[in-house]
């Protein structure tokens, strides 16, 4: 099976680190199926339509841009601390709520 025919369900078990624990799947779908970027097949699958892979091709070429603009004048190793500090910020207000 490829990530291209999924259901909600078996979608939603791939491995965490595809997705963050407040992501919702099925709301997300929602979205993607309202813009006709995905289809449902009769089994419940979703599926990429042209329209959706369209879309990707479209946003996976201006990516390198977007990400050169939003880093511009910062360091990767400052990128990567900064990243590790807000993760764990996360955690320990995570932890904090329960």
């Amino acid at each position: 099976m490829t990530t291209d025919q999924m259901t909600d369900a078996e979608l939603a078990a791939q491995p965490a680190a595809y997705r963050r624990p407040e992501d919702d799947l099925h709301a997300e779908a929602q979205v993607l199926l309202e813009r006709g970027w995905i289809s449902r097949d009769s089994d419940n699958r979703l599926w990429i339509t042209e329209a959706g892979e369209q879309a990707r091709v479209r946003m996976g070429a201006h990516a390198p841009a977007i990400r050169a603009r939003i880093h511009e004048g910062i360091d990767d190793a400052d990128y990567v601390t900064a990243l590790k500090v807000l993760r764990q910020l996360i955690e320990n207000t995570a932890a904090g709520a329960s």
